[in-house]
């Protein structure tokens, strides 16, 4: 076929197709968007939490083969509005105390709408030089809150989990130079769940993650550490890693730092800090004196998503020593030699598992930008107050008993019934039974989100207050829910 005549038939058929609205029907579109944003924040207080329905209900709604033709964004808009949202658990509102809460702000939430706008791809220098000093100077503000040292190196990541799985990914090529035959981990019997599964991903069994018991606090305990430590050297195993926690997730306890890394460092053992949500409080007083001894760890992970009040996808690692994350991850194929550069100019797809990654730290730095290191430290310690204040006000009711006090912002509690006397043996099974009921009331209530845990074999129930949006009438709205919802589960047990 003659190439010119085959040029000819391609410019026929070639229509110029693109996805792009009119810049009317985007701007029309965008403030819907915003418009509904806002509202609901406004109305969040006075809303209910949401649905969780089966899966044959969200079928029935949402079950449908690819459409073939379009249709408007205002009717798509609308069925998102009418059948996803109200079909999710609202976690950034004021009375949700379950898990670890995660409220956005507005800055950061229009910073994820920039970030998606402009798609920039924040793995290489080449193609995000001004994104990527922006993380740099994100992960310098967040070495400094902690008192790590310059040399340090961090990388942005999507979550808690993904960070513990690149810091320990580091800590297995650095200590063991990826052979993990014969090696030990000692982690807390109140570590969170990431930790096993990013020891599972890298190649430990589960007869190296040596599990040492919490002491009477919920914190690892240093004296049962150095013992087990000393077992291992004698059966000539390979003590490898402690991981230690700065605020568990049941009960926000923090492991003895200073005295673990006395310990590791006698030891040559790698100490990596889960700080998910607790690294933050490092940034007012207190938390710097809770935290005494996180400045010595070799790794540390934290989650802005959490204390940091920033959209999802936001998790940090940051390694002490930061060249062994650039030896760690860094590969170098033949279709990437237009983008190398030296370790000055960084490459962040070298220090992590990602090569596509987004523009993450915008959220971070703009709403430190806007709102400045102080209001945060403001809303951290307030977050502090109202736990000390939720425990002391739930404190006052006959119907509660405190089973672990406040630490950042986490107390833990078991509702009692009205019969039995306050000083009931707490491991009762109908205790158990009736925590469990009331818990399950609450949830249903959708007026109130808390969750539970177990201690020492107990049922307990977890209030954890880490909202900026969080005020004292909505601690004490939770106490009356609490007990209006204690009598019904009492009378349905009785």
């Amino acid at each position: 076929m003659d190439p010119k005549q085959s040029i000819r038939d391609l410019e026929e058929k070639i229509k110029e197709v693109s996805l792009d609205l009119d810049p009317e029907s985007m701007r029309r579109a965008g403030y819907q968007v915003v418009d509904w944003l806002i509202a609901r924040y406004e109305e969040l207080p006075d809303s209910e939490f949401g649905r969780e329905l089966n899966r044959q209900e969200t079928e029935k709604l949402l079950d449908e083969e690819m459409p073939e033709a379009s249709a408007s964004f205002e009717r798509v808009f609308s069925q998102f509005q009418d059948d996803v949202a109200p079909n999710a658990i609202q976690l950034d509102h004021p009375r949700f105390f379950a898990f670890i809460p995660s409220a956005p702000n507005f800055v950061s939430v229009l910073a994820d709408a920039l970030m998606a706008g402009t798609n920039t791809f924040a793995g290489t220098w080449l193609e995000s030089s001004g994104p990527s000093q922006v993380e740099l100077v994100v992960i310098d503000w967040y070495k400094k809150i902690l008192g790590l040292p310059a040399g340090a190196a961090g990388l942005l990541v999507s979550g808690g989990s993904v960070a513990n799985l690149t810091a320990l990914a580091v800590a297995r090529r650095a200590a063991l130079n990826d052979r993990t035959a014969g090696a030990v981990v000692y982690l807390s019997d109140q570590s969170h769940a990431s930790i096993d599964r990013a020891l599972h991903i890298l190649g430990f069994q589960a007869k190296q993650m040596r599990r040492i018991p919490a002491d009477s606090e919920y914190r690892l305990d240093a004296a049962h550490l150095a013992a087990a430590i000393g077992e291992d050297l004698k059966s000539e195993r390979k003590p490898f890693a402690v991981v230690v926690n700065a605020g568990t997730t049941n009960t926000g306890a923090i492991d003895p730092l200073t005295e673990i890394a006395d310990i590791a460092r006698a030891n040559s053992l790698w100490l990596h800090v889960d700080a998910a949500y607790g690294g933050f409080s490092a940034l007012t007083e207190r938390g710097q004196k809770l935290l005494r001894g996180i400045e010595r760890a070799d790794s540390v992970v934290l989650d802005p998503h959490k204390w940091f009040y920033c959209p999802f996808e936001t998790g940090c690692a940051i390694v002490r020593k930061g060249q062994l994350m650039r030896e760690t991850f860094r590969i170098l194929p033949d279709y990437m030699h237009d983008v190398a550069r030296e370790e000055r100019e960084v490459n962040f797809c070298d220090y992590g598992l990602q090569l596509t990654r987004s523009f993450h730290a915008l959220k971070i730095w703009m709403a430190v930008k806007t709102f400045g290191a102080g209001r945060f430290r403001e809303v951290i310690d307030q977050c502090l107050d109202l736990a000390e204040y939720a425990a002391l006000v739930f404190e006052q009711s006959p119907r509660i008993h405190i089973v672990t006090r406040p630490q950042l912002g986490i107390f833990t509690f078991r509702y009692l019934p009205e019969e039995v006397p306050a000083n009931i043996t707490v491991t009762d099974a109908h205790l158990d039974k009736l925590n469990e009921s009331l818990e399950k009331r609450i949830l249903a209530s959708r007026k109130l989100m808390i969750s539970s845990t177990r201690l020492r074999g107990r049922y307990v129930l977890r209030l954890c207050i880490l909202n900026h949006r969080t005020r004292k009438s909505d601690i004490r709205a939770a106490l009356e829910i609490i007990e209006q919802l204690g009598r019904e589960a009492e009378a349905n047990l009785a």
